[in-house]
């Protein structure tokens, strides 16, 4: 083996190892890095676009050998070592010892030298770093992180019509489609909405279908005017909630809302809710919106700028519903009133609902090649996910419980819990037809405030 050894020469640089398997070394090795481009390239087109998605993660390459009359032994306990998924410890005489995770490697055998195996191992080093980490408010976090995504999904949009061919062939497609979502919206809001607030969700409506005229020649505009008519549904939440305080809390009174979209959707097959079996919220407001526009436009001729409308549709109320989350669960754990988030399971549930929602967009606008859309997406489900599974470790847990006579729902939650002054939210939370009554053998669900 010295004698090996010796032949190599200058190029043995040590000894090292990997998850405690030894090896030379030869001293040779590379680093390379760079950025992520995504190249967009058109047939029968000289034009494209280069999309810079950050830098590369650096990796290094190494050449080794394992020598002596048992390398084909050494060789198998190195490989194995190499096969790890988790990152193990590396020994090099120039990197030092460090953690790393092994990205690819390569073994081979000369015949004309025996006992000697080759490697080419190339590894990245592992880091303390995690995800992006949500921001302590997590209202404001969302918010700036749905702005960007408002941006970047304009831009995505924009950039189906450098490959649109033959637009004049569907341009009154378009405009159908386009006119069918604005009546979608504006009848799912209509009844809802009143006074003021559905005055300026009219004046958006009616400044979106203006901008349809100019669609291929303006998309930008369009594309704005759109995600800001379906941003001020959101609007029409805090004036209800407004309008709420100001009347008298009976417990009789279940919300208009909820009574108007149930009988809606009895009238038309439902797609999946977003959040279903949770009360009077933004995310109802928007089912409403998601079945009104499906029914408006199932029926109208698709092509390439239509799905992109479409899309653009969806993933602006994905993100708005999250935000209306997120903010239902903050008003949760500071005591506020909230209907849709209370408890610890419904964070749970919204999680899993909302963010399978989420995920399926992200893998959807990939598909579309929207990836500047798709990064942005990934940012908000993260901080979806994280802020809601925060709050949710501040919330009550709801227990279902099995009445065992009728009685006054009042005396079953002050049984419970102690407290009798949240007998509204039990009422509604149950869907209780007779406000003040619980009806025996039946369950409910009752949750602890403390």
């Amino acid at each position: 083996m010295l004698d090996f050894l010796k032949n190599f020469g200058a190029k043995t640089a040590g000894k090292g190892s990997f998850r405690g398997v030894s090896f030379y070394i030869i001293d040779n090795a590379e680093r390379s890095g760079g950025n992520r481009l995504i190249k967009h390239e058109y047939p029968l087109r000289d034009i494209g676009k280069i999309e810079n998605m950050g830098r590369s993660t650096a990796s290094i390459t190494i050449d080794a050998v394992v020598i002596g009359n048992n390398c084909k032994e050494q060789a198998d306990a190195l490989i194995d070592a190499l096969d790890n998924p988790e990152s193990g410890e590396l020994q090099h005489p120039d990197y030092k010892t460090q953690q790393v995770y092994i990205e690819t490697w390569s073994s081979r055998t000369v015949a004309s030298e025996q006992r000697v195996v080759y490697f080419t191992i190339t590894f990245t080093p592992d880091t303390d770093e995690e995800s992006p980490i949500v921001d302590e408010d997590g209202l404001s976090i969302m918010g700036v992180l749905s702005d960007i995504l408002g941006a970047d999904i304009v831009n995505d949009f924009v950039s189906i019509f450098d490959t649109v061919s033959d637009a004049i062939s569907f341009v009154e497609d378009c405009m159908e489609f386009g006119e069918a979502i604005a009546n979608g919206i504006t009848s799912a809001i209509r009844g809802i909405a009143g006074g003021s607030e559905l005055s300026s969700l009219s004046g958006k409506a009616a400044s979106y279908k203006a901008s349809l005229k100019s669609l291929f020649k303006s998309p930008k505009k369009t594309a704005k005017e759109l995600r800001d008519l379906l941003c001020g549904i959101s609007d029409l939440r805090n004036d209800s909630k407004q309008k709420k305080n100001n009347k008298s809390t009976n417990p009789a009174n279940a919300p208009a809302v909820a009574q108007k979209l149930s009988r809606e959707q009895k009238t038309a097959t439902s797609p999946a809710p977003l959040l279903s079996d949770l009360n009077i919220g933004v995310a109802q407001i928007f089912e409403s919106v998601e079945l009104n526009i499906k029914n408006a436009t199932e029926t109208k001729p698709k092509n390439d700028v239509t799905k992109s409308l479409q899309m653009l549709v969806d993933v602006i109320i994905a993100t708005e519903v999250a935000k209306a989350v997120i903010q239902d669960a903050t008003a949760a754990v500071k005591k506020n009133q909230s209907e849709a988030i209370v408890t610890y399971d419904d964070c749970k549930q919204a999680i899993k609902n909302h963010g399978d929602k989420l995920q399926a967009l992200i893998i959807a606008s990939s598909d579309m090649y929207w990836y500047q859309t798709a990064r942005a997406l990934k940012d908000v489900k993260h901080a979806f996910v994280t802020q809601l599974e925060k709050l949710s470790t501040k919330l009550p847990a709801g227990k279902i419980i099995t009445a065992s006579q009728t009685e006054p729902a009042l005396v079953m939650l002050y049984r419970e819990t102690g407290n009798a002054v949240p007998v509204g939210q039990f009422t509604r939370r149950n869907n209780l037809k007779h406000p003040t009554f619980s009806i025996g053998g039946k369950n409910y669900e009752v949750i602890n405030n403390g």
